[in-house]
């Protein structure tokens, strides 16, 4: 199986994330890394399982380069009954009602086009003492041991 992280992001730190996830699996799993402005959600196929990773910007919006992405998600509602995915949110704390809703807003606009998710929304709280890769790779780990994925 293929795995391909797509991500969203303002400020890079999405990407970086996903880099430090390709680094900890790319062993044992064939990874790409895409950002989500360089993709469209007809496109995601059933033989690669996909890793969501983004940002909240604003009042809870998703981040700049996955605003295409969503609204194709959200307005052409494709059929994406075939895909497999999981979502790691990045947010900070300090935000209240919309932390970490870019995340969310993708995973239910994933979910309504008929997406199946494995595991639970990995989120991380920058306002915490740890880094993103402290929380991100073990929930990666975990997340593909228990659905056997690579």
């Amino acid at each position: 199986m293929k795995l391909q992280f797509l991500y969203g992001t303002e400020t890079g730190t999405a990407e970086m994330l996903c880099d430090d996830l390709k680094a900890a699996v790319d062993s044992r799993v064939d990874c790409t890394i895409v950002d989500m402005e360089a993709t469209t959600p007809s496109s995601l196929d059933g033989e690669t399982f996909y890793v969501l990773v983004s940002s909240t910007t604003g009042s809870g919006d998703v981040p700049g380069s996955a605003e295409t992405f969503y609204e194709a998600l959200t307005s052409e509602k494709p059929d994406l009954s075939h895909v497999r995915f999981a979502i790691f949110g990045l947010g900070d704390r300090t935000f209240g009602d919309t932390f970490n809703q870019g995340s969310e807003k993708i995973m239910e606009a994933m979910l309504a086009c008929k997406a199946r998710m494995v595991g639970e929304r990995g989120i991380f709280d920058a306002s915490s003492a740890k880094m993103p890769e402290e929380l991100a790779v073990p929930w990666l780990e975990a997340l593909m041991a228990a659905h056997e994925i690579a």
